[in-house]
C-alpha cells in the first residue's frame, strides 16, 4: 500500500514525505540542480519538514543553462533569489550553496541566512563532517562523514549522495538517510535526455 500511496504522489508531480520523516529533528534537506518548475513543491516539503539546514550543491535554477545562455541572467536573477528567499525564513539555521556550473553566486551571497561554499570544501555540523562539490570529481578528499554532490547522474553509496538523483534528509543525531524521490518530469525539466517509458 505504501509504494501504490509513493507512486500516486510521483505521478501526480508531489513529494511523498513518509510519515516517520515528519517526526525527525535536526537534519539537513539536501538537493540539487533545480529547475524553477518544481520550486513550489520543494517549499512544500521544507515547509512541511522545516530542516535545521539546506543544502544546495548547484545549478539553483536548472533549466537556465546560465554557462550556456549567459544573455538569460535576468530571468535567472529573478528565479534564483525569489526561490532562496522562499527558503531562508522555512530553515531553521541556514541555507548553504554550493554554485554550480549553471550558477551565478553574486546574486545570492547577500540574501540573510545563506552561505556560499567552494567546491572541494568541508564543513562541520554537529561534529558531522560533509564534503561539498556540485560536480563529484571535485569532492575532497578529506575524509568526510558524507559527502554531496550533484550535476550529473553519478552513481551514489552510503556516504556518497547525489542529490540530482534523489532528495536526501540526514538525520544529523543518528546519520540515518532518507531518500525522496523529486517530482515526475524533473529531468525534462533539468533538459536532460531522461524521458517518461525510456
Amino acid at each position: 500500500m505504501k509504494k501504490f500511496i509513493h507512486t500516486l504522489y510521483y505521478i501526480s508531480g508531489k513529494i511523498y514525505i513518509p510519515s516517520s520523516l515528519l517526526k525527525v529533528k535536526n537534519t539537513i534537506l539536501h538537493i540539487s540542480d533545480t529547475p524553477s518548475n518544481i520550486y513550489p513543491e520543494l517549499i512544500r516539503l521544507v515547509k512541511k519538514l522545516s530542516p535545521d539546514y539546506i543544502i544546495h550543491t548547484g545549478d539553483v535554477v536548472d533549466n537556465i543553462k546560465l554557462e550556456l545562455y549567459p544573455f538569460k541572467l535576468k530571468e535567472y536573477e529573478k528565479l534564483s533569489i525569489n526561490f532562496i528567499k522562499s527558503l531562508t525564513p522555512l530553515v531553521k539555521k541556514e541555507v548553504i550553496i554550493v554554485p554550480g556550473n549553471h550558477d551565478y553566486p553574486y546574486l545570492l551571497k547577500d540574501i540573510p541566512k545563506v552561505k556560499l561554499i567552494n567546491e572541494g570544501e568541508t564543513i562541520s555540523i554537529n561534529s558531522t563532517t560533509i564534503g561539498l562539490a556540485h560536480k563529484f570529481e571535485k569532492l575532497p578528499s578529506k575524509e568526510c562523514s558524507f559527502y554531496l554532490y550533484g550535476h550529473d547522474k553519478s552513481s551514489s553509496s552510503k556516504k556518497f549522495l547525489n542529490g540530482i538523483k534523489n532528495i536526501h534528509v540526514i538525520e544529523l543525531d543518528t546519520h540515518k538517510v532518507f531518500h525522496l524521490k523529486y517530482p515526475i518530469n524533473t529531468d525534462s525539466y533539468r533538459l536532460l535526455r531522461t524521458k517518461i517509458g525510456m
